[in-house]
């Protein structure tokens, strides 16, 4: 087996812990965005009811699971979104998401230890992720903000978010002196979403990465199925975060880790029999 020289990891579920955001900043976005469009408040969801609902449909792009989960949640009373404008309920989302950030989004443990160790070991980093520019640089800034300094806040900065992006990947370069480094995020890839492997293909193409040598790190079943359609050999699949280990091996997972303090080891054992080959 080649030596692993790039990692290539989903963002969400993976590295930071936004489950419980993305819970109730879009059932509070859409609780709103309903009653402004005048839905009984009989009618709208719960919290409990809107998370079930969102569970069987999340994935793909914001846009498109927002959508997805409210439709299905009217599926027996059509009548009550045959005119809404689901655009403006992507819209309400950020600044909904933003003041609940803070509070919601966590670091999964062992993120900073495997950001020091890549830029310790020279492994060139790709996050490709169905987020966005705006949510990768708030997640990330809050995730680890104790590292960060000033710049934990940058997302609240009025500038566009291509430049927010491109000054948190300095950023983070420099923290962790990582020397290679990209993020591939919704705007880059349109509707091509995961499984597509536009993701995974266009943060290889960005560091020169052969996917021979190249490790995929995801916490949901769509990350292995994006990685294996792109061709990349090492498929690692870590439970804490969306799906379990049976449903991360049924769809391609190569490797099981529990845990980020899993990697290191994986990648050194991987290593160590290249070497004995």
């Amino acid at each position: 087996m080649p030596e692993i020289r790039t990692i290539v990891s989903d963002a969400d579920g993976t590295l930071v812990d936004t489950v419980s955001l993305i819970r109730h900043g879009q059932h509070q976005a859409a609780r709103t965005f309903l009653e402004q469009h005048d839905i009984p408040a009989e009618e709208l969801p719960s919290y409990e009811e809107y998370v079930n609902v969102l569970n069987r449909h999340v994935g793909g792009s914001t846009r498109q699971t927002l959508e997805r989960t409210v439709r299905a949640f009217y599926e027996d009373r059509t009548h009550h979104i045959a005119n809404l404008d689901f655009d403006e309920l992507d819209q309400m989302l950020d600044p909904i998401q933003d003041k609940l950030a803070p509070e919601y989004v966590k670091p999964f443990p062992g993120l900073a230890d495997m950001l020091t160790w890549i830029g310790n070991t020279g492994i060139r980093l790709a996050i490709a992720t169905s987020g966005s520019r705006h949510h990768i640089v708030r997640n990330f800034g809050i995730a680890l903000g104790d590292y960060l300094g000033d710049d934990r806040e940058l997302y609240k900065q009025d500038i566009d978010d291509q430049t927010k992006l491109e000054a948190f990947i300095g950023k983070i370069q420099q923290t962790f002196n990582i020397p290679e480094m990209t993020i591939v995020t919704c705007e880059d890839v349109g509707h091509n979403t995961k499984p597509h492997p536009m993701c995974f293909q266009l943060a290889m193409q960005r560091l020169e990465a052969d996917p021979r040598e190249t490790l995929a790190l995801g916490d949901h079943a769509v990350d292995m199925q994006t990685a294996a359609n792109a061709g990349i050999a090492v498929r690692v699949g870590i439970t804490h975060g969306f799906d379990g280990r049976d449903a991360l091996i049924d769809a391609g997972a190569t490797h099981i880790i529990s845990s980020l303090h899993g990697l290191q080891p994986l990648v050194d054992n991987v290593h160590v029999n290249n070497l004995a080959a």
